[in-house]
């Protein structure tokens, strides 16, 4: 007993890894006809700690007499319209440092994800400092999207904020409907630039700068008045092959935390194009080889260059940053679908904690509740709570990767292979509830379905943890004579 009590002290300090070490997130978009199945994509991992206890929920619409007056936890204030409109996000469950309303959609079927940090440069920084009090990404989600109904006036009312309140850090952020969607970076105190992300291309977006050329009179850009004057008067403009760009003037220099990450994303998905890890200026916009299905972007925030030399479970390769990180503390891809209704919008796939050994699962854009595991907001580990469950599981399948892990993960993931099979069905149903019944009906059905695949994987992921919990006790100092395989996977 003495035994196994300091094994799962010592494995659940696993969960407690990377309170400090981690900064951002990893970011991903792609246009319609760069995917397999011709819709949008939007998707981040949130970045930052091993023990971060999120939440999923529903804000409503709400009508109040008057403005609201919003001060954040640094002291960001902002008056806010008297009607809010309904939305799902993602955030913090101890909220002393912020609220942090990751990413949603709204009741108009925008959907927004914000943000991966990213930092100026030091003659930029100089120039147009960062305001103390500014908009930061702790606030950006919660005074944006519930008073939006298209991508471009998200970035319209980010645009105008920036330019009365400031900006509190440097931040990347991405914005989508039913129509298009917008990549942003915001540099320094008043500048930022946005952009339509191209139909063809695609973006892995870690922690750094990284947009070219802005055409600032395009119908397709939103960019602050000062973007190109201002480095131009303070002498710190770049330009390549004769015109502006953006990253390399605003931004700090690659740093190798940045590098892999852009390094391996896009071999992954354009291996013909042979990126060189020792690239000089990576290209934000790239081409797949292939079509990129949902499938592809599950497995890119899960990745660890297994198949590279910078393989990140290697002991060698200890400080290499992988983009699948035991620090994400949830992942989300949202397919924005022009075959549903606009007020439904797409589908956000969700994985609670980190992906590699967790599951994810479709919400549509118009659920009015979520599944009550996911409300759980206890700061310090809970069994009831969806986190916590998720994060326990992943930590024990990450102490031995091929005998505790391996079988975790190709369960979930023919659990994912079943979900995505079934989607279309779905997306039918829920169009036709649409039409024929009104959004009321299909809100409904959406808001059960979500809840019901929750509550069946939270069943089965109470199942996982204990049965792993045991055969890592047993086998500790030793090597196992078979690899773990949860009895759910023997269910029919």
């Amino acid at each position: 007993m003495k035994k196994m009590c300091l094994f799962l002290l010592v494995a659940a300090a696993g969960v407690w890894a990377g309170m400090s070490n981690a900064f951002g997130c990893t970011g991903f978009v792609a246009g319609k006809d760069a995917t397999a199945d011709g819709f949008r994509i939007i998707a981040r991992t949130e970045d930052l700690s091993g023990a971060h206890n999120k939440t999923f929920k529903v804000y409503p619409h709400q009508k109040n007499r008057k403005p609201v007056q919003f001060t954040d936890s640094i002291g960001f204030k902002i008056e806010l319209p008297k009607e809010s409109y309904r939305y799902t996000a993602i955030c913090d469950a101890e909220q002393s440092e912020g609220i942090y309303d990751e990413v949603g959609f709204n009741e108009y079927g925008v959907a927004m994800s914000a943000t991966v940090s990213a930092s100026p440069g030091k003659a930029a920084e100089a120039a147009d400092p960062l305001v103390e009090n500014g908009l930061s990404e702790a606030s950006m989600t919660t005074v944006v999207l519930p008073y939006i109904t298209t991508a471009r006036e998200g970035v319209e009312r980010i645009a105008k904020i920036v330019d009365t309140y400031g900006s509190a850090e440097g931040n990347i952020l991405f914005i989508a409907d039913d129509k298009e969607s917008w990549y942003m970076e915001i540099y320094t105190g008043h500048q930022y630039a946005a952009v339509k992300v191209p139909d063809d291309m695609y973006a892995v977006v870690p922690n750094c700068f990284l947009l070219g050329y802005v055409d600032t009179t395009s119908k397709d850009v939103i960019a602050s008045k000062d973007l190109i004057n201002l480095p131009k008067s303070k002498g710190f403009y770049k330009e390549v092959d004769g015109k502006f760009h953006a990253g390399l003037t605003y931004g700090e220099e690659m740093s190798d935390y940045n590098r892999v990450r852009l390094w391996g994303g896009q071999n992954k998905l354009s291996p013909s194009a042979k990126v060189a890890y020792d690239t000089k200026l990576f290209s934000l916009w790239r081409k797949a080889d292939k079509k990129i299905a949902l499938e592809d972007v599950m497995e890119l925030q899960r990745y660890r260059y297994e198949d590279t030399d910078k393989n990140a479970n290697l002991p060698e390769n200890a400080g290499v940053r992988a983009i699948g990180t035991p620090t994400s503390m949830e992942c989300h891809i949202i397919q924005m679908k022009d075959t549903l209704p606009k007020a439904v919008g797409g589908v956000m796939w969700m994985a609670m904690a980190n992906a590699e050994h967790s599951v994810y699962l479709p919400f549509y854009g118009n659920i009015t509740d979520t599944y009550a595991a996911y409300k759980v907001d206890n700061k310090m580990y809970t069994p009831d709570s969806f986190y916590w469950l998720m994060r326990t599981i992943n930590v024990f399948s990450a102490l031995n990767r091929d005998m505790y892990g391996k079988n975790v993960r190709s369960y979930w993931k023919a659990y994912e292979q079943k979900l995505i099979k079934e989607q279309k069905g779905k997306d039918a149903e829920i169009a036709r509830l649409y039409t024929k019944k009104g959004e009321s009906a299909a809100a409904k059905y959406a808001t059960k379905l979500g809840n019901d695949q929750a509550a069946d994987v939270f069943e089965k992921a109470q199942k996982i943890y204990p049965e792993l919990v045991g055969f890592a006790a047993q086998n500790e100092g030793r090597t196992p004579k078979k690899a773990f395989e949860p009895s759910v996977a023997k269910e029919k």
